[in-house]
């Protein structure tokens, strides 16, 4: 890639953007205190070619830089800006199941309030809500 030489060691380019795919698993807070410490934040997915981009580098599910936490079913990227105002979303959804997000009450009454690039079982070109507190990769980006 021509452009590697704009990002430091261990993240990797695409456009103008440096992401960094992690290998450790941490929570979606402790995930978003990490990326900030590395002078960026949770990966924000604009675009068909970033989700791709994104997709094309895991294997397992990961977290991304999207919540609900503040009010439920208002899903907010970590830059306060809307989810609803980046025009794309790729949240997973099949026939007769219930779509994400906000599918699923049983194992926590909180539901599921982070997003993440996949889910346990893979599938990981769709995005998924799930509970914070689970331990995951995560993309950041800057």
């Amino acid at each position: 890639n021509q452009n590697q030489g704009q990002c430091e060691k261990g993240w990797k380019s695409l456009g103008l953007k440096c992401y960094y795919f992690s290998i450790d698993k941490l929570n979606w807070t402790q995930s978003r205190d990490y990326c900030v410490e590395k002078g960026g934040h949770l990966v924000i997915i604009t675009s068909q070619a970033e989700q791709n981009f994104v997709v094309s580098q895991i294997r397992k599910t990961h977290w991304i830089g999207l919540h609900d936490l503040e009010t439920e079913g208002q899903w907010m990227w970590v830059n306060n800006q809307p989810l609803k105002g980046t025009g794309v979303t790729f949240w997973y959804s099949a026939p007769g199941r219930p779509d994400e997000p906000d599918n699923w009450k049983e194992e926590d009454n909180a539901g599921e309030n982070c997003a993440a690039l996949g889910h346990e079982i893979g599938d990981t070109d769709k995005w998924f809500d799930a509970l914070c507190r689970n331990l995951k990769q995560f993309i950041c980006e800057k």
